[in-house]
Order: C-alpha cells, then structure tokens, then sequence
C-alpha cells in the first residue's frame, strides 16, 4: 500500500499565505492530507482555512484557542493525524512546498528526514537565511547550531529547521517540549536516541510572501530564546530527577 502523509501547518495570521500555500502542497502531492492548527489568529487565517475545508476532505482546521504556542499547535497535529507518516513547515513560504514532497520521499527509506539551510554551505555565510531574518537573528540561528551539534553529538546540521517528515508512529505519543522552536532540538535529540538515521536536504529558505516573522526582532528577545534553547540542550544531558519532566502534557486543543 502507498505510504500516506499528512502535512501540519501550525498558523498566526498567515491569511495573506494560507491559501495559496495549501493549493501548492495538494499540487505538488496530489494525496496528501493537510491539517491547519490555527493559534487564535486575529485575522481571516481561519476563515479561509474553513472555506477551503467545506471543499475538500483533504484539509481539515484544528482551532486552537488560549495563548498562542507553536509547540502545542504542532504537537495537536501530529496526535490529529491518521496518516503513515507526519511533516509539518511553516506556512509563510520561506519553506518550499516542493521540499517537503522531497522530504515524505526521504523518510522512507529511513524514518525521518529534515530540510537543513547550513549542510551544503558554512554556517555563518547562508545567504537564504537572511532573507528572512536579520543579520542578527541569521547569526545567533548559526551559532546556535553550531554550539547545539557539538553538545548533543548529533549527526544534523540544522537544530532549529522546523521542516521535517517523521513516521507517526514514532512521533504520535510524544510529549513535545516548550513553547517555540526549542522543540525542535528535543525532537531531534528523542528520534536520534531511538537509534533512527535521520537524513538531511539541503534547501535555500526564500523569503516570506506575505506577513511577519514570529520570531523575535530585537536583540533582548533573540538572546532570550537562544538562551532557552541552550537550556533545554543542557537539560537534555542531565538526569530529569534533577528539574522535572521536560515535556508538554498531552492535550487535544
């Protein structure tokens, strides 16, 4: 039987990509499912995800509600999904919907694989990068990186990617970690443990189509979620009786 995917797109005011973004993916894979989690958005985000859900079974809007929370969004998905494997992007554009086709084609032949900006290139000079974020922010991502793969010993070039296709099952009773892209690192750090040989694509990240970055702009809130993400890859190595379980409780909206 074809392997299945749904794709999980977690969303905060994207109504200016939303649209367009899933009518590419159901282009580029005709079969796959889609399921947006929308995190309270202010604008038509919803709306329009709604429309296109009274059209086709293949999309379907999970309406999160409470203080937003990218990790919740994304952990909500994969629990909502039905499908052999799960993936999840970010939903503005600066990851190409023709990656993740190559990536679901990836992860079968080994578990799980993750779109990397840094593996074809040096860290600090990725070009694409700063399309999208600042000079500051492309920095500290390249730093991060760095610090994070010398910590955790694992075979990965690009600890806060966001862009990845997993098996479901790996992935479905999961207790996902913090409140923004930190997740990404104990994800990485759980599959890696599992003993699965996660593979990476090279990728150029273009620039957003429309809206605003999530993450931060000023220097105090760059260093204050670099500095959370070097906290949870300590965290990782230490015996949790020391401060607790890491993890998200399992929730469903």
């Amino acid at each position: 039987m074809k392997p299945t995917l749904t794709v999980i797109l977690p969303t905060l005011n994207e109504g200016g990509n939303i649209t367009a973004l899933i009518q590419t993916l159901l282009c580029v894979m005709p079969d796959v499912q889609i399921i947006v989690v929308d995190d309270s958005s202010t604008d038509n985000t919803a709306e329009l995800v709604r429309d296109i859900e009274m059209q086709n079974p293949q999309v379907r809007l999970i309406a999160r509600q409470g203080i937003p929370c990218l990790t919740k969004s994304i952990m909500i998905g994969v629990q909502e999904s039905h499908t052999d494997y799960v993936g999840w992007m970010d939903a503005d554009f600066s990851h190409p919907p023709e990656v993740m086709a190559q990536l679901f084609t990836l992860a079968q032949s080994c578990g799980c694989s993750i779109a990397t900006r840094y593996a074809s290139q040096k860290a600090l000079n990725n070009k694409s990068e700063l399309q999208n974020d600042s000079l500051l922010a492309a920095a500290l991502s390249s730093v991060l990186n760095i610090l994070i793969k010398n910590v955790l010993q694992i075979h990965t070039t690009d600890y806060t990617s966001g862009f990845i296709v997993c098996r479901r099952d790996i992935l479905k009773d999961h207790p996902f970690v913090g409140d923004y892209g930190e997740y990404f690192i104990e994800v990485l750090y759980f599959i890696d443990r599992m003993g699965i040989k996660i593979m990476e694509l090279p990728y150029q990240s273009p620039p957003r189509t429309s809206g605003e970055s999530k993450t931060g702009t000023t220097i105090f809130k760059l260093m204050r979620r670099g500095v959370k993400y070097l906290i949870l890859t300590i965290r990782l190595l230490l015996p949790k009786t020391l401060f607790g379980p890491l993890s998200l409780k399992r929730t469903h909206q």
